[in-house]
């Protein structure tokens, strides 16, 4: 009788989630950004939100839960319901933390579901208008005459564009130094100023000054060259080997969260990131692509990169700041 009134309450309940993953969404769903309003993740995240609402039926609240790189609102998540109600916009800074941080407050791998990569674009390695150099190889000649004396300035420890300074040390052998900044804004404006020589960033916030001949764009870091700019090599045209790095978007579930969900989830957000609109403002915002995987990729992906990021923070030592 035990085991009866077990497999009913076995059944009842599988029965519940069945409908309930039929029935969603019911009500509002929240997008936790772990990011302070204002910067790229946070463009990013609400102009998906805006049109994801409108597939999905239902509204998306923003909630900016910024700090320690992404731990103090991917916590939350891991915490979360795994209802389908709780979304997390993450950066390769996820798949980074585990080497940076040994004792997070949550599993990476254990407490999260892949949803979808909703977005990829390469870095551009830019060079300070003062800086005596024009190209890559010049970058390299003079860290290596100057061991530590260039300067680099990044998002924060840990973000996309201070892995992909790290990866061009590592494979170029220089000293650079490192100068974290809280977001990439005020990086650029030191980059600008000429307190720092170099910055990997997305095209679009210095395209400009790269036009107006302020900055220097010296090489990208992805597989092919930018149709915006089409005179920017990339780093293996440039003369540095294996650099091929490109960074991402996606977003996350708490691990539990039901597979017809998931799979809604991600057929609205491939819609969205299909949206003209949606697609326009991040090419012209990010440079970036707006290719939507499945959640198995999204999955290899994110295990690819714990080890590649885990291998780089140990060989490069890089410590949290």
């Amino acid at each position: 009788m035990k085991w009866l009134r077990f497999s009913v309450w076995a059944v009842l309940a599988l029965a519940a989630t069945v409908a309930s993953a039929q029935s969603y969404p019911t009500r509002p769903v929240k997008l936790v950004i772990p990011y302070a309003p204002g910067g790229t993740p946070d463009f990013v995240g609400r102009t998906i939100a805006g049109k994801l609402s409108e597939y999905l039926g239902q509204p998306i609240v923003i909630e900016n839960r910024p700090g320690a790189g992404e731990i103090i609102g991917t916590e939350a998540v891991a915490k979360a319901a795994p209802d389908g109600y709780t979304l997390l916009l993450i950066t390769p800074s996820f798949t980074s933390n585990p080497a940076l941080y040994p004792k997070l407050p949550y599993d990476s791998i254990k407490d999260f579901a892949p949803v979808a990569q909703v977005l990829s674009y390469p870095h551009v390695l830019v060079a300070s208008g003062g800086l005596p150099a024009s190209s890559v190889q010049d970058v390299i000649a003079l860290a290596k005459a100057n061991p530590g004396r260039i300067t680099y300035g990044s998002g924060g420890s840990g973000s996309s564009n201070h892995l992909a300074a790290e990866m061009f040390k590592s494979l170029t052998s220089v000293q650079l130094t490192h100068i974290p900044y809280k977001g990439n804004g005020p990086a650029i404006a030191d980059l600008l100023a000429d307190r720092v020589q170099l910055l990997f960033t997305s095209m679009a916030p210095v395209e400009a000054q790269v036009k107006a001949g302020k900055l220097k764009a010296l090489a990208v870091t992805g597989p092919k060259r930018l149709a915006s700019a089409p005179d920017v090599p990339t780093m293996l045209e440039a003369g540095v080997p294996d650099y091929d790095l490109v960074s991402w978007y996606g977003v996350l579930v708490p691990w539990g969260t039901p597979k017809s969900v998931i799979e809604r989830l991600n057929a609205d957000l491939r819609k969205t990131m299909q949206n003209p609109e949606v697609r326009d403002k991040m090419i012209a915002s990010l440079g970036a692509e707006t290719t939507v995987s499945s959640p198995d990729a999204f999955g290899a992906l994110l295990r690819k990169e714990f080890v590649t990021w885990g291998k780089l923070v140990r060989e490069m030592n890089i410590k949290a700041e």
